[in-house]
């Protein structure tokens, strides 16, 4: 397949040198973006690739430019986690203790204070790790199924599963730990003056710092990343009774991996200032630690310019973007040399090793990258126009067919996301569905790293997607709280088992929770709950490893 772009060879143009790496930038310090304000002409001292003499036909194949360097670093998930391990092993992986501890410590300061200054939370009793850890997992599980009152997980009529809940927690302490979680004292901060008046979420750097630190270590990239822009909860929704001035909404990017969607880091942004390039604001945060080993990221349109691809390349990092044309990101003489009359037809001008590519599939499109090759021919299949149901051919520039295999790791990452839905817990503020949504993208993640650690031997519940049912286990140490005026007690031990415990067919609890009709006669004698017969269910139903053998334990 001849490309359409091969002309007269002419020489490339271009004053700098691909692969020299510059140093790192500081990631999520509040200070780092003000010294990153780029004149994006620093990059070119000659800024001839504003105009369109810049760009010239590629030479072929086998120009100075043409060759890419591998990507030859280790990657993939990264621990020291049994093949035996389940979901709460992976997700503290993700979302450690210590964060944990902090979401901990910031709640029970935030309605201490609270009780001090307003005389609020008089009844309050401090909440605990175990708790919070319980807390987060109910949360999940209404997610799962959802209810139109959060009473009714409570209720026997109304959730099968209430027993899980009453095990956990009272309802009236859940609207307790709801009303006063925190990740950071807002009300100390005001009183105190420690308010940091130049960062936005200064509240929220320590759970970033703790998150991101654990996000990175826990997977190691992959060649070819995504960078695009993540819509919180309320924006997405539109709610009208959201509170907050949308303007003040912040925008989060994320880096993910462009085939599991696993995400590596993310940046908070707020607000854009007038004259600042979105690119330069964003992508160096996101990229720190990356330099020199040759990746492949594939940027939002938004973010997209001639000198941030430059700059990236300068640092041994491969971009890729796609735009409608007629876009500024190159000149306007680009888009009106040539005509592109039927699909498969392309055009390709290079500025040194920046390749341009305009290609027409269903309609016309561009694309800016330096991790193609130019003028190397593709194949695509599209419907055909003249045979019904058939499939015609049509020829597709390597440009094209690296960014659309590659361009959707944030997408994937959002769609895992509302497959995981978090649920029972009010999210009117900014900084509520902020919240919500990491401990939402840390489930999401660690339900990546489990499913490629265990591809071998993946539990039972991975092979429907139900990541989430499994984190009822995190209750189990929350089965009861001690509060400051009380002795706890030693639990009675009870022997769970499996038995006859019915004699008419009943749903098996178990099976219900991931949508599937079995029935069974056969339940455990404590729970009086109805299972299957196999000893899966009646280990998953009590929210331990359905490895385990054996049809009793004692509790």
């Amino acid at each position: 397949h001849s490309a359409h772009s091969a002309h007269s060879p002419h020489s490339p143009h271009s004053p700098h040198s691909p692969h020299s790496a510059h140093s790192a930038h500081s990631a999520h310090s509040p200070q780092s973006s003000k010294g990153r304000d780029l004149d994006q002409n620093k990059d070119f001292p000659d800024p001839s690739w504003k105009s369109a003499d810049g760009w010239k036909q590629p030479a072929g194949v086998n120009d100075a430019y043409s060759s890419i360097r591998p990507f030859t670093q280790n990657s993939g998930p990264h621990h020291f986690l049994s093949k035996s391990s389940d979901a709460i092993d992976y997700f503290s992986l993700v979302f450690p203790a210590a964060l944990i501890e902090l979401i901990t410590n910031e709640t029970n300061a935030h309605a201490k204070t609270c009780r001090f200054l307003s005389n609020t939370c008089l009844d309050w009793i401090p909440v605990t790790t175990h708790e919070i850890k319980g807390f987060i997992g109910l949360v999940i599980l209404m997610g799962i199924q959802n209810l139109p009152d959060p009473s009714h997980y409570w209720s026997w009529s109304h959730y099968d599963n209430s027993y899980t809940f009453y095990r956990a927690m009272s309802f009236k302490r859940f609207k307790q730990i709801a009303t006063n979680i925190r990740m950071g004292s807002f009300t100390t901060d005001e009183y105190r003056g420690t308010s940091n008046p130049s960062d936005s979420i200064h509240i929220f750097r320590p759970m970033l710092e703790i998150l991101s630190k654990a996000m990175w270590n826990a997977y190691r990239p992959n060649c070819c990343l995504t960078i695009d822009r993540a819509l919180l909860p309320s924006l997405e929704e539109g709610s009208s009774q959201t509170k907050g001035n949308p303007k003040t909404q912040p925008q989060v990017w994320l880096l993910c991996d462009s085939k599991s969607g696993y995400c590596h880091r993310l940046f908070i942004q707020m607000g854009v200032k007038s004259g600042q390039d979105p690119g330069f604001i964003v992508v160096p945060e996101l990229v720190n630690g990356l330099e020199g080993k040759h990746h492949q990221l594939y940027l939002e349109n938004s973010l997209t310019s001639v000198p941030l691809m430059q700059k990236l390349l300068d640092q041994g990092i491969y971009a890729s973007s796609s735009f409608p044309p007629p876009s500024s990101i190159l000149p306007r003489e680009l888009w009106e040399e040539g005509k592109l009359e039927k699909p498969g037809d392309f055009l390709q001008r290079q500025f040194g090793p920046l390749l341009a590519t305009r290609w027409r599939d269903t309609k016309e499109m561009g694309c800016l990258s330096t991790n193609a090759t130019p003028n190397e021919p593709d194949t695509v299949w599209r419907r055909s126009q003249t045979k019904v149901g058939g499939l015609d051919p049509i020829d597709r520039p390597m440009a094209f067919r690296l960014l659309q295999e590659n361009m959707r790791g944030v997408d994937i990452c959002k769609q895992l996301l509302a497959c995981n839905p978090l649920g029972g817990v009010p999210q009117d503020r900014h900084w509520r569905s902020l919240f919500w949504f990491l401990i939402n993208l840390s489930i999401v993640n660690a339900f990546i790293v489990l499913r490629e650690s265990r591809k071998e031997n993946p539990p039972a519940w991975v092979q429907d997607g139900l990541f989430t049912q499994k984190y009822f286990e995190t209750m189990e140490i929350a089965t009861s709280r001690v509060t400051r005026n009380e002795v706890a007690e030693e639990p009675v031990k009870q022997r769970h088992r499996m038995t006859k415990i019915s004699n008419v067919s009943k749903r098996c609890k178990n099976c219900n929770l991931k949508n599937i009709r079995h029935e069974s006669v056969y339940g455990c004698i404590v729970c009086k709950a109805n299972l299957c017969k196999q000893p899966s269910c009646f280990w998953e139903y009590h929210g331990l490893s359905s490895l385990n053998k054996g049809q009793y334990f004692t509790r």
